[in-house]
C-alpha cells in the first residue's frame, strides 16, 4: 500500500476517534447545560450564538485560503513562499481578529438591546455572553493560520488530539456549571471562552516546534502579488461563505423576529445536530483535501478530477450511514440526549438539517475541485446569492402566517438547486464533465441512499421497541449502503484501495 494511502488511512481513523469522542462529549454537555441554564437561559445563548456565529464567515474565508496556498505550493515544491505565506496569514488573521471584535461590539450590543427578543431581566447577562463569545471569537480566529499549517502538512492525528481535548475542557465546564448556584449562564459562556484560549495555546505550542515557516518576526509585507493573490481568493470565499453562514445563522434572527423565542432553543439544538454532521463529512473530506491540492499544484489536472469525483461518492455515502438512522429515530434520540425535555420544534428542524447536509454533501467534490484550480469567484457569488434568496423566501412564508417549519423547506429547495448549479460550474471552471459526475456518481448515490431510506423507515414501522428499532434500523442501513456502494457506487481503484486497507489494518 502506498504511503499516501496509508497516511490518509491514519488520518481519517484519527478524525473518526475524534468525531466520536467529540460527538459523545458534546452530547452529554448539551444535555447538562439544558438541564442547568433551562430553555430559557439556552434559548438566549443558542441566540447570541447565532449571531456571533455570523462573523464567522471573516474566519472561515481566510483559513480556506491560507490552506489552499500551503498545500498548493508544498505540491509545487515552492517551499520559498511557505513562509511569506505563513506571515501573511498572521499579519490577516490579527486584523481580522480586531474587525470582528470591534463589528460585533458595535452591532451585537445594540441588537440585544433594542432589536432582538430577549427578557428585560436577561439583557445584561446576555450582553456578557455576547463579550465572552467575542473573546472566543478571537482566540479561534488566531489559531487558524497554525491549524492551517498542520493541515497542509497532514498532521491530522495531532489536530484531533487537540480537538478532543478541546472538546472535554467544554464537558468540564458544562459539568461545573450544574454544581453553580448563580450567573450559571455568564460563568459558562466564561469557560468556553478559556476552552478556547488552551485550544490556542496547543496548537500555536505544537507548530512552532515543528514548521520551520511558523518562526517569524513582525515587520512589513515584502511580497505584495502573493499578499494580493491571498486575498482576492479569500474575498470570494468571504462572500460564499458568509452567505451560507448567514442563511443558517440568520434564520435563528429571523425565527426570533416573528415567534419569539419560543422556537431558538429548538433551533439551537438542531445546529447542534448540524454540527455534528458538518463534522462528520469534513473529517471524511479533511484528509483527501491537502492530495486533491497538491495534485493540481503538480499539475496532475486528471488525478485531481478523481480525486474529487471519489470525494463526492465515498463522503456523500459515508454521511448517509449516520443521517439514515438517525432520521428514522430521531424522536428517540432527542428523548435520551434531552432528558425528555426538548425544545419547540428540535424535531422538525433536526430531521430538516439531516437532509441538508446528505443534499450538499452530493456535490462536495465539485468545491475541491474550484478551490484546486483557485476559480471560485462564480460558485461563491452565484451560490451566495442563492443562500440568501432562501432566507428573503422564509421571511417572506412568515410574514404570510406560515409555520416555522417553513423555513426548512426554503433551505432544502435552494439546496437542491444548488445540485445543477454547482454541476454546471464545475465544468466551466474545473473541467468536470457533467455526464461523468452524473452517472458514476450522482445517480448511483442517489438511488443507493433513497432505497436504503425507504426500505429502513419502512422495517422500522413494524418495530415497537425505541431500542430495538435503533439498533436494527442501523444494521440493516449500513448495511444495505455497504452493499450498494460496492455493488452501484464504487470503481474498481475504490474498492481496490478499500480491499488494501483492510488487509493493512489486519496485520
Amino acid at each position: 500500500m502506498s504511503s499516501n494511502t496509508s497516511r490518509i488511512a491514519i488520518n481519517s481513523l484519527s478524525l473518526y476517534i475524534n468525531m466520536i469522542v467529540t460527538m459523545a462529549v458534546t452530547l452529554l454537555g448539551t444535555r447538562f447545560v439544558l438541564e442547568a441554564l433551562g430553555e430559557r437561559n439556552y434559548a438566549v445563548y443558542a441566540l447570541v450564538a447565532n449571531i456571533v456565529a455570523l462573523f464567522s464567515f471573516l474566519n472561515v474565508a481566510m483559513a480556506g485560503a491560507t490552506q489552499r496556498y500551503l498545500s498548493y505550493y508544498m505540491g509545487s515544491k515552492n517551499n520559498n513562499s511557505l513562509k511569506e505565506i505563513f506571515y501573511n496569514s498572521i499579519v490577516i488573521h490579527f486584523t481580522i481578529a480586531l474587525i470582528s471584535a470591534v463589528l460585533l461590539t458595535a452591532i451585537g450590543i445594540p441588537a440585544i438591546e433594542y432589536w432582538l427578543e430577549i427578557p428585560t431581566d436577561l439583557k445584561e447577562d446576555t450582553i456578557i455572553v455576547l463579550l465572552c463569545m467575542i473573546g472566543g471569537i478571537i482566540f479561534t480566529v488566531s489559531s487558524v493560520p497554525y491549524e492551517a499549517t498542520m493541515n497542509a502538512h497532514e498532521d491530522i492525528t495531532i489536530i484531533a488530539t487537540i480537538n478532543i481535548f478541546d472538546a472535554i475542557c467544554k464537558l468540564l465546564s458544562a459539568i461545573a456549571v450544574m454544581y453553580i448556584s448563580n450567573n450559571r449562564l455568564t460563568i459558562y459562556a466564561f469557560l468556553i471562552m478559556c476552552s478556547s484560549a488552551i485550544a490556542l495555546t496547543c496548537k500555536l505550542t505544537y507548530s512552532r516546534s515543528k514548521y520551520n515557516e511558523t518562526h517569524f518576526t513582525w515587520h512589513k509585507i515584502e511580497n505584495n502579488r502573493l499578499l494580493k493573490q491571498m486575498m482576492v481568493y479569500a474575498g470570494w470565499n468571504l462572500i460564499g461563505n458568509g452567505c451560507s453562514i448567514a442563511r443558517y445563522q440568520g434564520a435563528a434572527i429571523v425565527l426570533n423576529n416573528f415567534f419569539g423565542l419560543a422556537y431558538n432553543a429548538g433551533y439551537g439544538i438542531s445546529q447542534q445536530v448540524n454540527g455534528f454532521l458538518m463534522f462528520f463529512a469534513n473529517s471524511a473530506v479533511r484528509p483527501m483535501r491537502p492530495h486533491i491540492i497538491k495534485s493540481e499544484g503538480a499539475g496532475h489536472h486528471d488525478k485531481m478530477i478523481e480525486y474529487t469525483l471519489s470525494a463526492s461518492r465515498l463522503t456523500s455515502m459515508m454521511l448517509a450511514v449516520a443521517m439514515i438512522p438517525l432520521y428514522v429515530n430521531m424522536p428517540f434520540i432527542l428523548e435520551i440526549w434531552l432528558n425528555n425535555d426538548i425544545p419547540s420544534g428540535a424535531l422538525e428542524f433536526c430531521r430538516g438539517f439531516l437532509i441538508i447536509t446528505l443534499i450538499g454533501q452530493l456535490t462536495i467534490g465539485h468545491q475541491l475541485a474550484l478551490e484546486s484550480v483557485g476559480k471560485i469567484k462564480r460558485q461563491h457569488t452565484i451560490l451566495g446569492s442563492l443562500h440568501l434568496l432562501a432566507l428573503i423566501a422564509a421571511f417572506i412564508l412568515f410574514k404570510v402566517g406560515m409555520q416555522y417549519y417553513y423555513i426548512i423547506y426554503c433551505i432544502i429547495a435552494e439546496e437542491v438547486l444548488c445540485i445543477a448549479v454547482r454541476t454546471y460550474i464545475a465544468k466551466k471552471d474545473a473541467g468536470i464533465p457533467i455526464a461523468k459526475f452524473i452517472y458514476t456518481h450522482f445517480i448511483p448515490c442517489t438511488v443507493s441512499i433513497l432505497i436504503t431510506f425507504i426500505a429502513t423507515y419502512k422495517f422500522s414501522c413494524i418495530i415497537d421497541s425505541n431500542i430495538m428499532r435503533l439498533l436494527l434500523s442501523t444494521v440493516l442501513s449500513t448495511l444495505l449502503l455497504t452493499v450498494l456502494s460496492f455493488t452501484i457506487c464504487f470503481n474498481k481503484g475504490e474498492k481496490e484501495k478499500i480491499y488494501s486497507l483492510l488487509r493493512h489494518s489486519r496485520r
